[in-house]
């Protein structure tokens, strides 16, 4: 009972996390106002991708995962700037987008970037390289759709296949009842001529 309730209340932080994270209650002026302020052009898919990648870091008993998500949010308005500024054909959305899963991807898990390490290499990243990171990252958004598109007109056209078998099915049985010649005759178990 006690494992149920600890886990109900592991959800309970979790939905209220991503309810702060979606702007739907108020957030902490530390680390969810800023994010907020820093990705508001950003699709709401998208914002729903970055909060999975942040709510499961909350919440933990280590230090060094505090330390990222400070980390992350000290490193994200620095990150967007610098994508912007080097890939000017990118839409904000999209520059915040490259700019805040980089980060993610680096500053929030414990030990495998520091700031200064992180820093240095998004500087080195050439505006190519972001490029094709975007391009990327918005194929896996475009395939999907191009799947859903392929997968509702499949559906369409099993529904008008199986709506056409039945037309014809009622076709046939109305074909019949006009038509037949026999019936069976429950009393006697054969099959009678019908007299017209």
């Amino acid at each position: 009972m006690i494992f149920l309730f600890n886990i109900l209340m592991i959800l309970l932080v979790v939905v209220r996390r991503f309810k702060i994270g979606l702007g739907l209650k108020t957030p902490s002026p530390d680390f969810w106002a800023p994010v907020g302020q820093l990705t508001f052009s950003m699709d709401a898919e998208d914002k729903v991708n970055l909060l999975a990648h942040i709510v499961p870091r909350f919440g933990s008993e280590n230090s060094d995962q505090n330390v990222a998500l400070e980390t992350f949010i000290t490193g994200l308005k620095p990150t967007i700037a610098v994508v912007k500024s080097k890939c000017n054909e990118l839409s904000d959305a999209d520059a915040t987008l490259v700019a805040s899963e980089l980060a993610a991807s680096e500053l929030l898990v414990p030990g495998r970037s520091t700031k200064e390490e992180f820093a240095a290499w998004i500087g080195e990243l050439t505006d190519e390289e972001l490029m094709d990171y975007a391009k990327a990252r918005k194929s896996v958004r475009e395939e999907a759709s191009a799947e859903l598109r392929t997968m509702k007109e499949e559906r369409e056209a099993e529904k008008k296949r199986l709506e056409d078998t039945k037309k014809k099915f009622e076709e046939q049985v109305e074909k019949a009842r006009k038509e037949r010649t026999m019936v069976f005759n429950e009393k006697t178990g054969k099959m009678e001529e019908i007299t017209k």
